[in-house]
């Protein structure tokens, strides 16, 4: 005599089927964020080493945050001007466009039919630089900006200074192409940095502190990004791995942290105003040099 399920026991199988879905399909989406979030930490790694390898071919010095109107500059804008960013300096050392993208956030699109895939990545990379300390903006007698280099060795803590961060992504602005600004033709690229919680406790220039309405390129956000997650409130570092940056350091090592302790040192906390962000603690701050 032939057996076969009942239609109550298919019920069951087909219940219990579905309750186990509903448990494991979480926990393969925190599988896959944690495996983004390691991605992330890799490519933050290998930009890192990228900036200690250039240093070792000039002199011992950090990047600049950029060089403008140079023979060579990959991207060329409307009025004549060009730009190499950071992440174009370091491109011989890794070599790869993509390492610049963050696995936790959208990819950049092409920018444009001119302009290649690569470029497009290093030209709008989604880990931004600390050009506040370790490429400091002065001005000359003319009240005109210029950049500095600052040696390798200058960071008196340098697995307590942050080199780069993971920060917002091309989609995420609201000002598109419009945010590619700087302090004139001698600053860094703004859309390939990270601002400082304690923009005013700075010694040399700066554009922002981290906070609310900080009214940076005429925005109550951080170029016009409008989400926490995108860095509205933390001066363009991104909160995409599981709701914390991914952080390289001037040492090398890479690490995720949450935006209180990146932010350690200061009375930063989420909803403040960006005016009212002061340093109060110097030995606990990560972004200086001492």
């Amino acid at each position: 005599m032939k057996r076969a399920f009942t239609l109550i026991e298919l019920l069951v199988v087909i219940a219990i089927i579905a309750i186990l879905a509903a448990i494991l399909f979480p926990v393969f989406a925190q599988a896959k964020t944690a495996a983004k979030g390691t991605a992330s930490i890799s490519n933050a790694k290998q930009l890192a080493l990228g900036v200690l390898m250039y240093g070792g071919d000039a002199d011992d010095v950090m990047p600049l945050a950029a060089i403008w109107n140079q023979p060579g500059d990959p991207v060329a804008f409307g009025d004549g001007t060009t730009v190499s960013p950071w992440t174009w300096l370091i491109q011989p050392y890794v070599k790869n466009g993509g390492i610049f993208q963050d696995a936790t956030n959208s990819p950049t699109p092409q920018l444009a039919p001119s302009i290649s895939m690569t470029v497009s990545q290093l030209f709008m990379p989604e880990y931004g630089y600390n050009y506040t300390y370790l490429s400091p903006i002065k001005a000359d007698a003319q009240g005109n900006p210029y950049m500095t280099p600052v040696s390798q060795t200058a960071a008196g803590d340098p697995a307590g200074t942050v080199l780069l961060t993971s920060k917002w992504g091309y989609n995420e602005s609201a000002t598109g192409t419009t945010g590619f600004w700087s302090y004139g033709p001698q600053g860094p690229a703004f859309w390939t940095t990270v601002e400082v919680p304690d923009c005013g406790s700075a010694p040399d220039y700066c554009a922002a502190s981290w906070g609310q309405n900080d009214g940076f390129v005429n925005s109550t956000t951080y170029e016009g990004v409008t989400t926490i997650a995108a860095g509205a409130e933390t001066g363009g570092v991104s909160l995409h791995a599981t709701d914390a940056a991914v952080v390289s350091f001037v040492d090398g090592h890479t690490k995720k942290l949450k935006p209180g302790a990146l932010a350690a040192g200061t009375n930063w906390t989420p909803g403040i105003q960006a005016s009212a962000t002061k340093l109060n603690d110097v030995t606990k701050y990560l972004w200086d040099l001492q």
